[in-house]
């Protein structure tokens, strides 16, 4: 096309962009198809990719998702994504971007903005690269000069220094990375003997090309897993040792650290007691994702209770058991607000109870909820006998409760009556949540027939 003129060029590129894509794409098809060997089919592939690329639109605003492509798989919220896939916030990320395209690339994501190739092209790599020379020469002038560290703490956070390193890092060795992912499955449900020699395979390669990149492409295949504490079973082959006595001590040691930190982001989220059932639902799952991990880090690796890593996750076992042990113990004092539980007076009249708030009959639902489900893991979160002491007492006292509400049911009227069974409700409701369905069952039945 170098020797048409500027009038013979834009008809060209009119004709092109009248076109149906589908169009388009089967010449372009043709030609590439063709052009082994044959110089008229190359030079005619030349002229329909520079067509294509004429009525491309800019990449405008997509611009900054394409550059930031290496840093989404480790961007999330730290107060609702674990550790190990929230290595950036999205607040520093909003701000590295700031700072790159108002003083240290401003340039670079300008020339971006105008670019028409799709973000598959090298060109998209070596605007990350130059972001990545960009803000490593703006932290190292940072580093010689006291003030301006802080003041890169006070915009990004503590670890400010490091987590913008890493941001070098992985926009420096973006195409490396993207080639050794790529191998992978986008999601990883079960890591089996073939995918762990993939993952040996694939880092070893690294080792070898891109060294820096290496330990990136574990913690970001690690993010792929369904059962993230499966990576131990590729940095066993890749360390040649099963436990953790010099694996802890290496740069694989990072691996091993994203999975503690994951599993001590699970342990912290049981502070709070849940109010309802549906935070109940949400704590217990985190509970129950702390055990997996807790147990699957010990059934992957030989963790030494003496070593970094063993005495690391003993204290969050200890503290998420502590967390659990005080949900649970909740349940009997929840009961004396949440329960509308009549009493038998000295004459023997059944007494009944004013109906209490929603509220506490939620926060009643929600505990007994969490306690009845930790049943079956309780024995590994060494909470075994608490659970099962007060999870009895609960629903034996929700059976003498329902007992006294069936014959106030059978002996009331009008607005008595009324009152007796929307406790009755409450406490088969409160049964349910215990994992006593059947139980819970009987009792309506029973409310039922005293009604009539």
């Amino acid at each position: 096309m170098g020797k048409l003129s500027p009038s013979q060029k834009a008809k060209l590129e009119a004709l092109w962009r009248s076109l149906p894509v589908n169009a388009r794409k089967a010449m372009v098809a043709a030609a590439e198809s063709g052009q082994a060997g044959n110089d008229g089919d190359a030079a005619l592939l030349e002229v329909f990719r520079e067509l294509e690329q004429s009525v491309r639109e800019p990449a405008g605003d997509n611009a900054k998702a394409y550059l930031l492509a290496p840093l989404k798989p480790l961007v999330g919220d730290p107060e609702t994504v674990p550790p190990s896939r929230a290595r950036f916030s999205p607040d520093q990320v909003s701000k590295i971007w700031g700072w790159l395209g108002r003083q240290l690339a401003k340039q670079t994501i300008e020339t971006a903005r105008k670019c028409k190739q799709p973000p598959s092209e090298p060109i998209w790599y070596e605007f990350r690269r130059q972001l990545s020379e960009a803000l490593d020469e703006a932290v190292k002038k940072a580093e010689r000069v006291p003030k301006d560290m802080t003041a890169l703490a006070k915009r990004f956070g503590a670890d400010s220094g490091d987590m913008l390193r890493d941001a070098v890092t992985l926009w420096a060795n973006s195409e490396a990375l993207d080639k050794a992912l790529d191998r992978l499955p986008a999601k990883i449900f079960d890591l089996d003997e073939d995918l762990c020699v993939r993952l040996k395979e694939v880092h070893e390669e690294l080792m070898e090309s891109a060294p820096d990149s290496a330990v990136w492409f574990l913690l970001i295949a690690m993010g792929r897993l369904e059962s993230p504490w499966e990576i131990f079973r590729v940095v066993e082959r890749i360390g040649k040792r099963s436990d953790d006595l010099v694996v802890s001590k290496t740069e694989l040691a990072a691996v091993g650290d994203a999975v503690l930190a994951d599993t001590g982001y699970f342990a912290s989220r049981l502070r709070n007691p849940p109010a309802t059932l549906e935070e109940a639902k949400a704590t217990f799952a985190l509970f129950d994702r702390f055990v997996a991990y807790s147990t699957g880090m010990t059934k992957e690796f030989g963790i030494r209770k003496a070593g970094r890593w063993g005495q690391s996750l003993f204290s969050l076992r200890a503290e998420a058991s502590t967390n659990a042990e005080k949900i649970i113990e909740k349940v009997p004092l929840a009961l004396d607000s949440g329960l509308p539980e009549p009493r038998r007076g000295k004459s023997g009249r059944i007494i009944p109870a004013q109906l209490p708030p929603d509220s506490a009959v939620d926060r009643a639902e929600g505990l007994l909820y969490f306690t009845a489900q930790t049943r079956e893991i309780a024995n590994a979160a060494a909470v075994a006998s608490t659970q099962k002491r007060i999870a009895d007492a609960a629903v034996k006292r929700l059976q003498d409760a329902g007992e006294l509400l069936v014959d106030l049911v059978a002996k009331s009227e009008g607005q008595n009556r009324t009152t007796a069974q929307e406790g009755l409700n409450i406490t088969a409701r409160l049964l349910e949540a215990a994992d006593a369905g059947e139980i819970a069952a009987t009792l309506r039945r029973r409310g039922s027939a005293a009604a009539a």
